[in-house]
């Protein structure tokens, strides 16, 4: 039997609350951290010009970490 706590699951024909869908977003990020490194943003791009205008000089929006949402 796995000790882990179980990632909520979204239940059919409802919403899921807030606070389960945070904690299935914190799971799927260590998941993901475990296959791939954190931030996979390409370093440049050939829309670098126009995204820098729209987000202040940045390529995007940043990221937050689950714990900051």
């Amino acid at each position: 039997m796995n000790s882990e706590k179980a990632v909520p699951t979204i239940p059919k024909g409802r919403p899921i609350n807030w606070e389960d869908w945070l904690k299935g977003l914190h799971a799927r990020r260590e998941t993901g951290n475990r296959v791939a490194p954190e931030i996979i943003r390409r370093p440049t791009n050939s829309s670098d010009r126009r995204l820098r205008k729209l987000f202040n000089g940045e390529r995007g929006l940043p990221f937050k970490k689950t714990e900051e949402l």
